[in-house]
């Protein structure tokens, strides 16, 4: 009797353990959320905050731009469109007092003529003093568009980190955008435009995170290449050479990337790049800058080609 108690006690075990083990086996397994959360940043598109900061640096960009450009002409074409400026300026007032009477415009068109050659004549320390005032009122406009920029990344900052931004990658870009105000500031023209094109090499590292036709490192080949412009012309031809190094690391990353359809193009970017670096080696600032623009060229080419695409 015992012994089948205790057998029968032995088979109630045994089926529980059983039934447990049958339970845990059809309970469902929760699946690794990562992979399902990565290809569903995968198809996000750039937030518009991010479209928008990128927007904000190339008006800044533009804006530096065409005062280097300008300060990059000789003095005396300067000083030619600073006195044109002024003869425009004496044929309107010369015209309002026209209109007051005839005879009374005869008398003025004779003494305007010569207080209009006179204000067309500016001594060099007026030249001076109106450029500086120009230059002034050119950087006062690019401190305001340079605190909208800081708007902009702060609006972005929090959706950069939401969307697993490397935190690198948001201190390198603070810090740049940080050393162009500060460059802004100073109105120090050419260290402003090194620092308005760094923003250039770390604004990609945000636009990887989504889904984009076009690759962003794209924007990183346009750092490169300016930056080789731009210290070319300074003669600094060793910050010219790693420059050029980075360059083609970021096209052979790159270059995978683009449809085979562009081989042509591609095989153009890469006998440029080719002519770029025998500049550079050859320390010939003239040829780099020649280079560098047909790069440029080729690149928005590259871009415009993507974009089309499905």
């Amino acid at each position: 009797m015992k012994n089948g108690r205790r057998l029968c006690k032995n088979i109630a075990v045994f089926l529980l353990i059983v039934a447990l083990f049958d339970l845990s086996g059809c309970s469902p397994k929760k699946k690794p959320e990562t992979p399902e959360k990565q290809s569903q940043q995968e198809e996000k598109e750039p937030p518009e905050e991010l479209d928008k900061l990128k927007e904000g640096i190339e008006k800044v960009e533009k804006a530096l731009k065409a005062i280097y450009d300008e300060n990059k002409k000789p003095l005396f074409i300067q000083q030619e469109k600073l006195e044109g400026g002024e003869e425009k300026q004496g044929q309107e007032n010369k015209s309002g007092e026209q209109s007051s009477g005839q005879q009374e415009g005869q008398g003025s068109s004779s003494s305007g003529g010569g207080s209009q050659s006179s204000a067309a004549k500016l001594t060099p320390e007026q030249i001076k003093l109106k450029l500086d005032q120009e230059k002034f009122k050119k950087f006062e406009a690019i401190k305001k568009d340079v605190m909208k920029l800081h708007s902009a990344w702060n609006s972005y900052e929090p959706k950069a980190i939401a969307d697993f931004a490397i935190q690198s990658s948001l201190n390198d870009f603070e810090m740049a955008l940080n050393n162009l105000t500060k460059a802004v500031e100073l109105q120090d023209i050419y260290l402003s435009m090194l620092e308005v094109n760094q923003l250039y090499k770390f604004l990609p590292d945000f636009y990887m995170l989504y889904k984009t036709k076009v690759p962003p490192d794209l924007d990183r080949i346009r750092y490169a290449v300016k930056k080789i412009m731009l210290v070319g012309e300074k003669k600094d031809f060793t910050s010219a050479n790693d420059t050029l190094a980075y360059l083609e690391t970021v096209w052979m990353a790159t270059r995978p990337k683009l449809k085979k359809d562009n081989l042509q193009m591609m095989s153009k970017f890469e006998f440029a790049l080719s002519d770029l670096k025998n500049a550079v080696i050859a320390k010939n600032d003239m040829i780099i800058e020649a280079k560098s623009e047909v790069i440029l060229k080729l690149t928005d080419e590259i871009e415009k080609a993507a974009e089309k695409e499905k």
